[in-house]
């Protein structure tokens, strides 16, 4: 137990070395090579930026461990990996099988099989139907960053009230 104490302690002071050093820039904003191969991270993306290729999902075997940005992966949670994207990307994906979506955070790096352009959490995999068939054909939209949702389109407010009284009068 001191033991595991003491690793997790270490790699907190090793992350805030990393990503607190001013002009230096986050490994996850670098271009980095997986099995020969380089990949450019974007350094911007607007609202409304798409993409269509094969999703996939990870579950059980990464669950736990640290995904590329320094987060722990929790296959519960609605988040993906995506090669490029910029780490806290908001999207929207949806199974163009059955027409299923689901909205996701960019916090991890993958997936790395050829052909797959991004691989959800177990749990927002299952939303859209990867739990059945393993893989299916995608479509990815941009809506928001860092936990800002800008999805385009109209709201309507009925009522501002102070106490439940006046809502229900309106009701």
């Amino acid at each position: 137990m001191i033991a595991f104490l003491f690793v997790g302690c270490s790699y907190k002071t090793y992350e805030t070395k990393v990503y607190n050093v001013p002009g230096v820039k986050s490994p996850t904003k670098r271009p980095y090579s997986i099995n020969g191969k380089f990949y450019y991270p974007l350094k911007k993306v607007h609202i409304g930026w798409t993409q269509k290729g094969i999703a996939s999902w990870y579950g059980p075997d990464f669950h736990g461990k640290f995904t590329s940005n320094g987060e722990v992966y929790n296959m519960y949670a609605y988040t993906a990996a995506h090669k490029t994207l910029p780490m806290n990307t908001i999207v929207k994906v949806t199974n163009l099988n059955n027409r299923k979506s689901v909205i996701v955070r960019i916090y991890d790096r993958g997936p790395f099989v050829k052909g797959r352009i991004m691989d959800l959490s177990y749990i927002a995999g299952k939303k859209i139907g990867l739990d059945v068939t393993g893989t299916a054909p995608v479509k990815i939209e941009v809506i928001g960053f860092k936990g800002k949702n800008y999805v385009s389109g109209y709201k309507v407010q009925i009522g501002a009230f102070i106490n439940e009284k006046g809502a229900k009068k309106l009701a």
